[in-house]
């Protein structure tokens, strides 16, 4: 509580002197991030939840280490210092440091504190449920990605708008700890031997991630020439995922099941049905005009359009597949996220013409649309005859060798630079980035992060299966690669650029990954 109040109080109290004033009135809001995780702490306490209050202020603990490192930026050089709803300078003198930097700094001491007392204080108890990993894991990556981007967009060049990679040393590092940290809290949270456990910890890591959310959307919207980035959003979507009431999976004998869905042959069929369907209208929306121009002038060449059809032909072979052979499911599964990527990027470039008052959309726009609603359908679908499978068979699996996790942890980073560098270069060209707010960045986030689950399941998932998913991500990185040959006369002087080698090497890997997988 002590160090709750300290964080809360210190940008009231003013953390620079009054030459650099906050970008807009935020303390009240920060006030009320800063107390919301050990208010569910001491509201567990006040219910004799003593195991869920301890685990609840665990996440807070391990992100104030990367909060101290980030606010004593604003110590050592606060121009530098990308915090517009702490202080915003307005010159390149530095302002001095005020009482509520050090009230900050102490309050971040305290929490690491409690936390490191509250799980020496946890005592030992016994598995009483089997843990669900799929959800906590998956919104602890979404977050870790959400945190390692640029927390807004700048044009004022006093508030700097750094990435994790760009940014100053203390806040390069404290952006390394808390992207880490997203992932591996949320999978040893939901990993926790009782259900009390896990609750606490899942609850206690979403109320951090909003603390990271929340500031940089309101200052994206509050203070002139900044803008949204893309990354508070996914760790808000994170954040809400992770408080989703998570349910314990008793066992038999307890007489307690889950909701009891479809059998996996019918949940087959509908994801294989829908994957047809998404398919087929990806199919017809490369084919159609997207753009519609006045006076009978024939519409310009869609490039973009042309990546939907090796999206529609994997998914069309695996859909048909999945129809006939249910070990097929994981790969269709992930291979479905070609839908998204190659629609948005079409849909990118309608939306682009279209600010021009002449030009309208086509009814390729809405089959390509469509495509991408059918493809949602379709992979929920077959996530969940997964769970059905898991429920019926369990989850028992060997630990992986040591070159499976190498291979797969390669072909993952690979991706993630497949997807966030360009695959095609050229003087006038400017490509759509992964991070940023386009309508194709959605398309392209969307394969990244089901790549990267993909490979992280992979890896504890039985060995048929997760080869299957090992190939199901080779197949998205394999569409990302053929974005060049598909779409590089859009552009004069076209050249590859390194997106596509990263994206033809991540292929390789995945499919390398996928035979180890196998191997005995």
């Amino acid at each position: 509580m002590a160090g709750s109040l300290l964080t809360a109080v210190a940008p009231a109290v003013g953390v620079v002197d009054g030459s650099a004033p906050p970008a807009f009135t935020a303390w009240p809001l920060l006030a009320l991030l800063a107390l919301l995780p050990t208010a569910l702490a001491v509201v567990f306490l006040s219910r004799g939840q003593e195991l869920t209050a301890a685990a609840a202020l665990v996440a807070p603990a391990v992100f104030a280490v990367g909060r101290l490192l980030d606010d004593l930026q604003l110590l050592v050089d606060p121009i530098d210092a990308a915090r517009p709803e702490l202080m915003r300078a307005a010159s390149l003198d530095p302002p001095a440091p005020a009482i509520g930097l050090w009230l900050l700094l102490a309050g971040h001491v305290l929490l690491i504190a409690a936390g490191a007392l509250a799980t020496l204080g946890a005592e030992p108890d016994v598995r009483s449920d089997r843990p669900s990993f799929a959800l906590p894991a998956t919104a602890g990556i979404v977050a870790g990605i959400g945190l390692f981007t640029a927390p807004f967009t700048s044009s004022d060049a006093l508030i700097p708008a750094h990435g994790t990679l760009d940014s100053p040393t203390l806040p390069l590092v404290s952006g390394l700890v808390v992207t880490l940290a997203a992932p591996a809290l949320a999978v040893l949270a939901a990993s926790a031997t009782t259900h009390e456990a896990r609750r606490g910890g899942l609850l206690g890591l979403a109320a951090v991630l909003l603390g990271f959310a929340v500031p940089p959307i309101a200052t994206a919207f509050s203070v002139d020439a900044v803008g949204p980035a893309v990354g508070p959003f996914l760790v808000l979507t994170a954040a809400v995922a992770l408080a989703w009431p998570q349910r314990a999976v008793k066992d038999d004998e307890d007489g307690e099941h889950d909701v009891e869905l479809p059998g996996q042959r019918r949940l087959h069929v509908i994801a294989g049905a829908f994957g047809l369907v998404a398919a087929a209208t990806a199919a017809i929306g490369a084919s159609t005009d997207h753009l519609v121009l006045p006076d009978g002038f024939p519409p310009p060449a869609d490039y973009a359009a042309r990546l939907l059809w090796p999206a529609a032909i994997a998914t069309g072979v695996l859909a048909a597949a999945l129809l006939a052979k249910a070990a097929v499911r994981p790969a269709f599964t992930v291979a479905v996220a070609t839908i998204p990527l190659s629609a948005a990027g079409a849909l990118d470039a309608v939306f682009t013409a279209t600010q021009v008052d002449v030009v309208g959309p086509g009814v390729g726009v809405w089959f390509t649309a469509g495509s991408v609603v059918a493809a949602a359908v379709a992979a929920v679908t077959a996530a969940l005859a997964g769970a059905v499978e898991r429920d019926e068979v369990g989850t028992a699996t060997t630990e992986p060798a040591l070159p499976l996790v190498a291979a797969t942890l390669i072909a993952a980073l690979l991706a993630v630079g497949a997807f966030s560098l360009p695959v095609l270069r050229a003087p006038d060209y400017v490509a759509i980035g992964a991070f940023g707010l386009r309508v194709g960045s959605f398309g392209l986030l969307v394969a990244l992060i089901a790549v990267v689950v993909a490979a992280v399941v992979a890896l504890r998932a039985r060995p048929s299966r997760g080869a299957a998913l090992l190939l199901g991500a080779a197949v998205v990185t394999a569409v990302r690669a053929w974005e060049y040959p598909l779409t590089a006369a859009r552009a004069a002087e076209a050249a590859p650029g390194p997106g596509l080698w990263l994206a033809a090497a991540a292929t390789a890997a995945f499919v390398v990954a996928a035979a180890l997988r196998t191997a005995r």
